[in-house]
């Protein structure tokens, strides 16, 4: 039985199996090799060193470069501070001392993005720009919150004296003055609120205050009404009350009729010759209102107490008087029996006699002041539905 040969696939050797099978012998001297890699491997070194110390000296030069001629340049240092504030309540020891803007610096030595940010901290400030103006100037814009009124805890003779008291401008923002303004004392007052559960730039957003500031704006303009203070502690409403302490009571919603309501009632009021003393505007119809006359100003202070009336002198006796007691008394005692003394005659008074002590008399009598129509008419406060008097 023939058998088959297995064919093996390892590879032979010898001399005489490489000329038989056609392979090319190659030997690879493996320390050319790494001679080869070493050199390779160094000139990427070399390049890589040589890149890094380029851009390091340029970055050192152009740093050198700078310092030179900007950061190190005595012409380049603070001399000047452009403050444009459009309030007066912030100082300029206060803005610089919050910016930490230092004359002499070098300008390039602020970092005018953090300065900003320390000017916004303050609650007083809306918006603020920093600006270089080469070579030695600073340029601060300001843009300072508009009060609109006092939020105080309790109601006080002047708010701007209450430690707890803050300002609110139109967007409800709070914050305390710096220094107090001559125009801080003539802003109304908002009472009812609770002050001590806020701090300097919060906002205030309940629906009470918010209402307050649309009636504060709405009438800031207005003449015939001037806001003193408003009262939110019943909180479904607000009582105002004016200079002339006539209180109004406004809703919470649609001020701007409310308002217009009010002018119609101040007209009638005017028509009338009267002055209100309360009025319910949250009534739409038939608006109740109690009108009263124009009370009497108040004296100034420092003014001098009217003097009072001194009672009139009793009148003395004229001469023609003495003349006439004495001659009766001597006909009583011929009459009587009595003795008297001789009586010297008096001769009768002249006209002219007559007439000084008729006016005398006049001069002596007490005068009694007669009660004026005014005085006897007053008119006691008149309760009226608007249009209708009961």
């Amino acid at each position: 039985m023939n058998s088959r040969k297995k064919i093996s696939n390892r590879r032979r050797s010898g001399v005489s199996l490489h000329k038989t099978q056609g392979l090319l012998e190659v030997k690879v001297r493996s320390e050319m090799a790494v001679r080869q890699r070493n050199r390779v491997l160094l000139m990427w070194i070399c390049k890589i060193t040589l890149a890094a110390l380029m851009v390091g000296g340029g970055i050192y030069g152009g740093r050198e470069l700078v310092n030179r001629l900007f950061l190190k340049n005595p012409e380049y240092n603070l001399a000047v501070v452009e403050i444009n504030d459009d309030g007066s309540a912030l100082t300029r020891e206060v803005i610089l001392s919050t910016t930490k803007l230092k004359l002499g610096q070098n300008i390039f030595s602020f970092s005018l993005s953090k300065a900003r940010e320390e000017l916004l901290a303050l609650p007083q400030v809306e918006n603020v720009e920093l600006q270089r103006a080469l070579p030695n100037k600073i340029i601060v814009e300001i843009v300072e919150r508009r009060p609109v009124a006092w939020l105080a805890e309790a109601k006080t003779a002047d708010p701007s004296t209450s430690e707890n008291s803050l300002l609110i401008d139109s967007k409800g923002v709070l914050f305390k003055p710096k220094r107090q303004l001559p125009e801080y004392l003539r802003l109304p007052a908002i009472y009812g609120a609770p002050v001590e559960n806020y701090l300097p730039g919060d906002t205030v957003n309940s629906p009470e205050v918010c209402a307050a500031l649309q009636l504060v704006q709405k009438n800031s303009d207005a003449n015939r009404f001037r806001l003193q203070s408003i009262d939110l502690s019943r909180g479904y409403c607000l009582i105002a009350t004016d200079s002339r302490r006539a209180k109004i009571t406004f809703g919470l919603d649609d001020i701007g009729r409310q308002l217009d309501r009010l002018g119609a009632v101040l007209d009638y009021a005017a028509a009338q010759g009267k002055e209100i003393r309360t009025v319910n505007l949250m009534v739409e119809k038939n608006i109740p209102a109690v009108l009263a006359d124009p009370a009497a100003p108040e004296p100034e202070a420092g003014a001098p107490a009217a003097a009072e009336p001194q009672p009139a002198a009793k009148p003395s006796a004229t001469p023609a008087a003495k003349a006439t007691s004495k001659v009766s008394a001597s006909a009583h005692d011929a009459k009587s029996g009595t003795a008297s003394k001789p009586v010297k005659k008096k001769t009768a008074p002249s006209p002219q006699t007559s007439q000084r002590a008729e006016s005398a008399v006049h001069r002596a009598e007490p005068v009694t002041a007669r009660p004026t129509p005014a005085a006897v008419h007053r008119a006691e406060p008149s309760r009226s539905f608007f249009g209708f008097k009961f």
